[in-house]
């Protein structure tokens, strides 16, 4: 078990512990009411630990931590709601009728159900969405980096003012990629890989012809950027 889950058991088990000391203690009126809503805070806290591990399935993700929250937060409030609940129902457990108190707790439990089953939901989608972001600006962020070195790479200065400028038009392109660009992409690529060949060795007719073609293409990707945002 990690640490951060054996500080929720051990504050679940205190509070549990704390309540049940509670109920017993205080001359309550010990009838089907009254063990009908203690079962119920029992299983508000019972949940707890569970939750708590669901919410914060992924530890290394920070992202996910974080997204994480709302679901911990559904969780802490209904065991507070639950608990708070059951205590109005044991000081009326004279008087009210154990249908009520059934309903009552079924509802609350249900209604927190939901939204747990929701947030985590939710918090999945989110995550998903966040790599498949990650993956689709892979490609621009890998070009503005190799782009960034070529420049260094540029011994004439003609070349490296050609350079510096595509390098500078690719910095500020649209980063997010999709399927109707892997072609243009990927002559984006090739023609970037034959503009590196052509500054190592020292082409500078071919680098210069290849910045203008590479220019194009890249125009080309940001048109096409535009109309599949529309």
């Amino acid at each position: 078990m990690k640490k951060n889950e054996k500080r929720v058991l051990i504050v679940v088990i205190i509070v549990f512990v704390m309540f049940s000391v509670i109920a017993f203690a205080v001359p309550f009126v010990k009838n089907g009411a009254f063990w009908l809503t203690y079962i119920f805070s029992v299983i508000s806290f019972a949940v707890q630990p569970f939750v708590m591990k669901i919410a914060f399935k992924d530890g290394k993700n920070l992202n996910s931590k974080l997204y994480g929250f709302p679901i911990a937060r559904i969780s802490v409030v209904y065991g507070i709601a639950q608990t708070v609940l059951s205590l109005v129902f044991m000081t009326l457990a004279k008087v009210v009728p154990i249908w009520l108190v059934l309903v009552f707790d079924v509802i609350l439990l249900g209604v927190s159900a939901i939204g747990f089953i929701g947030a985590d939901s939710m918090r999945d989608e989110i995550v998903r969405q966040d790599k498949k972001l990650v993956k689709d600006v892979k490609f621009m962020r890998n070009l503005q980096s190799k782009m960034n070195v070529l420049v260094n790479q540029c011994e004439d200065e003609n070349v490296r003012k050609s350079v510096s400028k595509l390098a500078e038009n690719i910095k500020y392109s649209d980063v997010v990629s999709n399927e109707a660009l892997s072609d243009i992409e990927s002559d984006l690529s090739a023609c970037i890989d034959d503009l590196q060949t052509a500054v190592v060795d020292g082409d500078k007719d071919g680098a210069l012809l290849l910045c203008v073609k590479a220019e194009g293409l890249l125009a080309e990707r940001n048109r096409l950027c535009k109309i599949n945002k529309k």
